[in-house]
């Protein structure tokens, strides 16, 4: 009897947390704002980010496409302490889950902070990221696409636009 009570406890607790942890999630049409991190993103009409699903303080957002691609957008410390947005996106590709030879690291925009961008095809999947650091210090920010190839040209355009929306904003 009393396990039995305890089993039942156990689960009520757990039924409560999930509903917590699942609380803060959202969805997100239009602009996306992260002041903790201090910067904005445009999120495409007809397509909604979900922020607020990962554990810890929310970081980003991520969108699905039609596609069944998904962009995510996020920011973090540098706390490799990458010299450049270049070094940052180069390191990154060397953790890819294949050795490709079809990658590509370039420089590129971000909003109006100079990055990097990246590109990896293995197979017939393609990762497409671009990396920007926050001027004197602070987050740097990642925006990434994963798809497939036969959808890379309309899914790389989405990602394009919202690298171009970028926005620094108050950081608080």
């Amino acid at each position: 009897m009393v396990s039995r009570l305890l089993m039942t406890g156990v689960l009520l607790v757990q039924v409560a947390w999930a509903g917590v942890a699942w609380a803060d999630a959202r969805w997100i049409e239009g602009t996306y704002r992260n002041p903790a991190l201090g910067y904005s993103i445009r999120i495409p009409r007809g397509l909604k980010g979900k922020a607020g699903d990962e554990a810890g303080p929310e970081r980003g957002v991520r969108i699905s496409l039609a596609s069944g691609g998904e962009i995510v957008v996020f920011g973090e410390p540098n706390s490799l302490e990458w010299k450049s947005p270049e070094e940052g996106v180069r390191a990154e590709l060397t953790h890819a889950a294949c050795a490709s030879s079809r990658q590509e690291v370039k420089q590129a925009r971000v909003g109006r902070l100079s990055g990097a961008k990246a590109s990896l095809v293995c197979g017939d999947r393609v990762l497409r990221m671009f990396l920007a650091f926050r001027v004197a210090g602070g987050p740097v920010y990642w925006l990434r696409l994963e798809t497939v190839r036969a959808h890379e040209p309309e899914d790389d355009a989405i990602l394009e636009s919202i690298a171009a929306s970028f926005k620094l904003i108050r950081w608080e």
